[in-house]
């Protein structure tokens, strides 16, 4: 089963990181790739269970189940219910560690997927691994906008 991990420190607390990343059908705001979200079915968002309904930028529809959260190990766990991608069982895992002494956080995002055609595996990490640096890199600009307002005000 391939796999993606990526881990890297974003300059915020590790409360501020997570306050983001638990408003799973927020993502729009912070994810260059996608254009607009919503929770389906009128479902609290950050509930688990709920589905949340991504259309990206190129028009593809994408669709995610939130499968856990963790407000205490700041983790949270989602999969695909619907993507354009010919792969199977994707399941998405974010886990934040506070950086002691610091305004930083260790953020780890891994993701497992099956392919149903194996010979593409180090094409489809490659993607998945683009769509989670540029997902990080948005979320750090979101952060450091948020943080640059704080101080202004």
């Amino acid at each position: 089963m391939p796999m993606v991990e990526y881990s890297a420190v974003l300059e915020a607390q590790a409360e501020q990181v997570w306050d983001v990343l638990k408003q799973f059908g927020e993502i729009q705001k912070w994810h260059p790739s996608i254009a607009i979200s919503v929770i389906e079915d009128e479902m609290p968002d950050g509930l688990t269970g709920c589905v949340r309904q991504l259309i990206l930028a190129d028009g593809a529809v994408v669709r995610e189940r939130l499968l856990s959260v963790d407000d205490r190990r700041l983790t949270l766990s989602y999969r695909f219910e619907e993507a354009p991608l010919p792969l199977d069982n994707y399941v998405a895992t974010v886990r934040l560690v506070a950086v002691s002494d610091t305004n930083q956080t260790l953020v780890t995002w891994t993701a497992s997927f099956e392919l149903r055609e194996p010979s593409t595996a180090e094409h489809y990490q490659a993607l998945i691994r683009s769509l989670i640096v540029d997902g990080h890199k948005g979320l750090q600009g979101l952060l450091a906008l948020s943080n640059r307002l704080v101080k202004a005000s």
